[in-house]
């Protein structure tokens, strides 16, 4: 019988410094071959997602966290930030003197004017994880989410409040850095929408992430899966835990369920 298979990208299929193993490219042809589905969920947008992993063969694409899900090339949810609530996440990270980044449906977008030794670390790794450069956020347009970098977490709720509660913030170690998106929107929920429009029931479902965004979609399905480089709070969530992502851990994991 068919399974679905719902995998993140950073730190889970994608290693950086070396992209997406070849072990773990193979294993995701193998999936197929013994027919099943896999998903592409990841808190990345599409805007900051390389293109050739749009043509790896994925059934449906949870993205921006569930901002954005995609099914057989169906459209099942989509939410956008107005270009008010834009405006008021520049105003304050910039009044807080910390980095920014927007993730939209076609680019990222970055503080062009931030010239601390963190901020523009990141963002050239960011650029080159993401495969493109990023533009400035002056030139935002169609945005799904966004990060502010060396936050102090318990300055969120500050945001949190200004945009009225419609947005969360979750916190990411060792990054420093704190992730918003749309109040109610995280991947279990992208996955409860797969499976309503597909039919799978959750006995069939499995899971691989490595990161806190992780949690809650390694909790819903039924197969959770946890990375060796994995954060401990979703090891303890997890099912299973394979080695990491650069050490066949994709394949391994698939392997061990008897889905390849």
């Amino acid at each position: 019988m068919s399974k679905i298979v719902f995998f993140d990208i950073d730190g889970t299929l994608f290693y950086s410094g070396i992209g997406i193993p070849d072990s773990a490219r193979k294993a995701l042809k193998q999936l197929f071959a013994n027919g099943h589905k896999a998903v592409m969920c990841t808190g990345r947008s599409s805007g900051m997602i390389p293109e050739s992993y749009f043509h790896m063969g994925f059934h449906g694409m949870i993205l921006g966290a569930g901002a954005y899900v995609e099914y057989d090339g169906k459209v099942l949810h989509q939410e956008l930030m107005s270009s008010r609530e834009v405006q008021k996440v520049i105003d304050w990270g910039k009044e807080q003197n910390i980095g920014i980044v927007l993730e939209g449906r076609n680019s990222g977008y970055y503080d062009k004017d931030n010239h601390q030794e963190y901020y523009t670390g990141m963002i050239r790794k960011t650029e080159r994880d993401c495969e493109g450069k990023m533009k400035p956020l002056e030139e935002a347009r169609e945005i799904q989410k966004w990060t502010y970098h060396h936050l102090d977490p318990g300055k969120k709720y500050e945001i949190e409040a200004i945009l009225e509660g419609k947005y969360v913030g979750t916190y990411h170690e060792p990054a420093n850095s704190v992730e918003f998106l749309p109040k109610g929107i995280q991947k279990a929920k992208g996955i409860e929408w797969i499976l309503q429009e597909t039919g799978f029931q959750r006995k069939d479902t499995y899971a691989f992430g490595d990161s806190a965004n992780d949690i809650d979609m390694i909790r819903y399905v039924h197969y959770g899966t946890a990375m060796g480089n994995a954060v401990p709070e979703l090891k303890e969530a997890a099912d299973y835990v394979t080695e990491r992502a650069d050490q066949d851990g994709i394949a391994r994991g698939l392997a061990h369920f008897g889905l390849i």
